[in-house]
């Protein structure tokens, strides 16, 4: 796996500016997840990762490995939209995992470059707030990635 800063030098040897940056505003983007766990409380979790499963930001009331978390994020949206075309519907806007003792949604946010947004909610809470909660963080935070 390739750190960022690796990316950015060999862009700038090659002097390709065709490719977007990595960077993102983390601490606006950690403000927004923290405002969106804020009001949705039964959401533990919020984790947003690049399309190649790197994480980027991460909020969570738990102990969880964001970079792990990050890469099968990615790997289970991806594999939800790729069904999706394979089955001839249009693409998926969100994929879905339930349990007992939780639910998770995930959903894929488009900017310069394609990023995953992950959230997790408690058992308690529905799938509707999950899912509610979760495109509320992508449109949140879209214009910071």
């Amino acid at each position: 796996m390739v750190e960022s800063a690796t990316l950015e030098k060999v862009r700038a040897k090659a002097g390709d500016a065709s490719l977007p940056s990595l960077a993102a505003d983390n601490p606006a983007l950690e403000a927004q997840l923290d405002a969106v766990i804020g009001v949705n409380v039964g959401i533990s979790m919020l984790l947003v990762s690049t399309g190649d499963g790197r994480a980027v930001a991460f909020r969570a009331q738990s102990k969880l490995d964001p970079r792990r978390l990050s890469a099968m994020s990615n790997s289970f949206l991806t594999l939800g939209e790729t069904l999706s075309r394979e089955l001839g519907l249009s693409t998926a806007d969100y994929v879905t995992m339930s349990t007992s003792q939780g639910s998770m949604v995930l959903v894929r946010v488009a900017g310069d470059r394609p990023y995953t947004l992950a959230a997790l909610g408690h058992s308690d809470a529905s799938l509707a707030i999950v899912l509610y909660a979760a495109r509320d963080a992508a449109a949140r935070i879209k214009s910071l990635l």
